[in-house]
């Protein structure tokens, strides 16, 4: 049987006014995105004025930049309400956020929605149709192990099956293919 990890649906951004930072002291505080956000609330999330009031600090500093001084995802530190929000439109492809952070943590900084044509990109709508996630290595394996025998009619019943060096298949096999790890979910995909 194999543990079910929990996931956080939500990511956390942490804006901050850049004038305080820019003085030297620490004006932010943590706010969570989910599925139901909407972009006002992250615009008045985003709002100077607002994080001072939530900071509890006085708003002397007479800033106006915002900043994402730290997040959960991978996110730049200058993202606009209308990017943030898109992680809110691509969870419409994917079950959590979680698949999310997996195709960020090999696309690091790409550009996972168009905010202008609020749109998920053509790379992203490919990882949400073709990702397989599992449990644990064993389910990797055997699901490579399966794909290897489909491809090259193969079955276990045929001779050369058990010549067939394992290892070096599902090594092969995931050359072509991107590995992301979250959660202890392992997130599988076709190279883009």
């Amino acid at each position: 049987m194999t543990q079910q990890t929990e996931t956080k649906n939500f990511i956390e951004i942490c804006p901050g006014c850049l004038a305080c930072y820019n003085q030297g002291r620490l004006t932010f505080y943590w706010f969570q995105i989910n599925k139901d956000t909407t972009l006002e609330q992250i615009e008045r999330a985003l709002d100077v004025e607002e994080i001072h009031r939530r900071a509890k600090t006085p708003f002397v500093c007479g800033g106006e930049e915002v900043h994402i001084q730290d997040n959960d995802f991978g996110g730049g530190e200058y993202m606009l309400a209308e990017e943030l929000f898109g992680y809110v439109e691509l969870l419409k492809l994917v079950p959590n956020f979680d698949y999310i952070r997996a195709f960020k943590d090999v696309y690091l900084m790409e550009d996972e929605f168009d905010y202008k044509t609020k749109e998920p990109s053509n790379q992203f709508k490919e990882f949400a149709d073709s990702v397989q996630v599992f449990d644990n290595i064993d389910e990797q394996n055997t699901h490579l192990e399966y794909e290897f025998m489909e491809i090259y009619d193969v079955s276990e019943t045929d001779r050369l099956y058990h010549y067939i060096d394992w290892s070096t298949v599902r090594h092969d096999m995931l050359i072509d293919m991107n590995r992301a790890e979250v959660n202890g979910k392992i997130y599988l995909w076709r190279g883009i």
